[in-house]
């Protein structure tokens, strides 16, 4: 598979959520960054509008918001795949009433990286929550990611390959203007740093 040796200003990322454009907007719209909601055959594609999140730093990189912004139970299932820090990232958020975002990085020379602090996410989670069961297997998704050679821009495109997932050109970086672009809410913003910035206070009085 050929590499992609430019990477577009605004990364290579995409969240696959279940459910409409509309529906999705409204949620996007809760966010901290700045996206494009494209509808896609059983999905809908949301993708970086700009690359840097309007909260306040250090929680402004744009792909890593994206990619741990947690789905509200009728977007679920939902797929992220990103490349982030040089590694490439799934992250799977399944059905149901429990919300547990799971996680799958993938360093290029070392292969599956374990992270203690995010859960792992099994090969047969991913294969289930694409509805993937009729075309390939737990067993092939995990001797996808054996090989620790390779670029993670072309991990994840094989991924979607091997799935059968909508969306690749999103992955790729082929941004496109026409498609609709949501931004956060200033309320959105203003909260979470609020947020933030009182449990930064309270860290601070402890450490007194």
């Amino acid at each position: 598979m050929a590499t992609l040796d430019q990477t577009p200003a605004l990364g290579h990322g995409v969240v696959l959520v279940r459910g409409g454009g509309a529906a999705s907007a409204r949620w996007v719209r809760r966010g901290l960054v700045a996206v494009r909601v494209v509808p896609l055959t059983g999905w809908t594609g949301i993708y970086l509008a700009e690359d840097r999140a309007l909260s306040a730093p250090p929680y402004d990189v744009g792909l890593e918001v994206l990619a741990a912004r947690r789905v509200p139970t009728r977007r679920r299932p939902a797929i992220g795949l990103f490349v982030i820090d040089g590694c490439a990232v799934v992250t799977v958020q399944a059905r149901g009433w429990r919300l547990e975002q799971r996680w799958l990085v993938w360093e290029p020379g070392v292969g599956i990286r374990r992270t203690p602090d995010l859960p792992a996410l099994p090969a047969g989670l991913v294969v289930d929550v694409a509805g993937a069961r009729s075309r390939t297997s737990a067993a092939a998704v995990t001797a996808h990611f054996a090989d620790p050679q390779g670029q993670p821009l072309d991990l994840l495109v094989g991924l979607v390959r091997l799935l059968g997932l909508p969306g690749e050109e999103l992955l790729l970086g082929d941004a496109d203007e026409s498609h609709e672009r949501i931004d956060p809410s200033p309320r959105s913003i203003a909260t979470f740093d609020a947020l933030v910035a009182e449990e930064a206070a309270h860290r601070t009085g402890d450490d007194r």
